[in-house]
């Protein structure tokens, strides 16, 4: 059996402790996602329709407040993403809306660099410090698709790549990379 080791100014990983690393955020995505369901007394449902302004988002957590119907979160995008499935990235797409809601934080960079610390900042409490896989793909999941946004107006193509790259290659060097792949 052939062990593919990658090399990453944070370490050694292979391809098996990138996937562990990859469960590991998509169970804590879930987890989170339960005990949000649990504090704002909704759930969620994935939807093609969902908000995609802030205000729209907003008015669509207030009748989810009101009434306790699920919160409708986009299903777009899901497929190649750092999560091992689409729906742990929609439990982390409900996550960080219903935040956006209760944190007061719009959809601009300043406001989801601010919702993005927040994020690292749970996982860190669940015991993923700064340094670790988990913590690296999070923040590049995060963080570095708001460094693309900024840059080139879009999200990386392949989410999923761009988090191993980003871990492989070091932060900047991923976000490099990915700029120059749809150049």
């Amino acid at each position: 059996m052939t062990m593919t080791t990658h090399t990453a100014g944070l370490g050694l990983y292979t391809g098996g402790e990138l996937d562990e690393a990859r469960i590991t955020l998509s169970q804590f995505v879930f987890d989170q996602a339960k005990t949000t369901a649990l504090d704002v007394g909704f759930g969620y449902q994935p939807a093609s329709d969902a908000p995609t302004t802030y205000d729209g988002l907003r008015e669509a957590y207030a009748t989810s407040q009101q009434t306790g119907q699920a919160l409708p979160i986009s299903n777009q995008h899901s497929d190649d993403v750092i999560f091992t499935s689409p729906e742990a990235n929609i439990a982390h797409r409900f996550v960080h809306d219903v935040h956006h809601c209760r944190l007061g934080l719009d959809f601009g960079l300043i406001d989801e660099l601010e919702l993005a610390i927040w994020h690292l900042d749970q996982l860190e409490d669940a015991g993923y410090e700064r340094g670790t896989l988990e913590w690296t793909l999070f923040h590049a999941d995060l963080v570095g698709q708001i460094q693309i946004n900024a840059f080139a107006k879009r999200f990386p193509d392949d989410q999923r790549q761009f988090g191993i790259d980003c871990a492989v290659l070091g932060f900047e060097r991923g976000v490099l990379a990915e700029l120059r792949r749809a150049r």
